[in-house]
């Protein structure tokens, strides 16, 4: 993996930590005392200091990491789903890595164009809540990696990953009614990646 991509995949996982914070406590997922702000990008967020759930977003970085160094095209989106108290999926942010062409990137050396486009996702992120239907209470989350059947495999004999077992999601059930909600698509040297939210319509 070379320097550029390495910079790359850490600008990436960095983001996506921000990103997951930043929607766990905007959706009420979890108290918000549970949460300290920070500033990152030039805004603020706010970042988890529950060890559990960090914990828990610390594995899926690193299995992210991981499926990266193996292959960088080996991870087609990321979604953080949300559940209501019968394990029906009703919402769903994602992070897709796989539908933007890579003609008209914009050139981006310093981070400049990389880091202003994370900036506007954490200020989108954070007025979500006014375009969204409120979640219901008891609702949970998990984390999705969208990959292929042979990096599972290499992932599952990652001596990295032997201890958060990742499984795979036969039998996933689609939201009724989806809507869709835009957030933002960032396409610089740096990342090329579309976001945005699915929301059941009978929540």
């Amino acid at each position: 993996m070379s320097q550029v991509k390495i910079v790359t995949s850490d600008i990436l996982l960095e983001f996506l930590e921000v990103a997951f914070n930043h929607i766990l406590y905007y959706r009420k997922l979890y108290p918000k005392e549970t949460f300290v702000k920070k500033k990152i990008y030039g805004a603020v967020v706010h970042v988890s200091e529950q060890p559990e759930l960090n914990e828990y977003l610390r594995n899926v970085l690193t299995a992210i990491k991981e499926l990266l160094k193996e292959d960088e095209n080996s991870v087609k989106a990321v979604n953080l789903v949300v559940f209501n108290e019968n394990r029906t999926p009703i919402e769903k942010f994602v992070f897709d890595f796989v539908k933007l062409q890579a003609q008209g990137i914009e050139i981006d050396p310093y981070y400049l164009k990389t880091e202003e486009a994370l900036r506007t996702i954490c200020l989108k992120l954070s007025i979500c809540e006014t375009y969204l239907k409120p979640l219901p209470k008891n609702a949970s989350f998990s984390i999705e990696i969208q990959t292929y059947e042979t990096a599972h495999v290499s992932l599952s004999e990652n001596p990295l990953c032997e201890d958060f077992p990742w499984i795979v999601d036969d039998e996933s059930r689609e939201m009724i009614n989806k809507k869709l909600l835009p957030l933002k698509t960032v396409k610089t040297e740096c990342l090329n990646l579309q976001i945005y939210v699915l929301q059941n319509g009978e929540i």
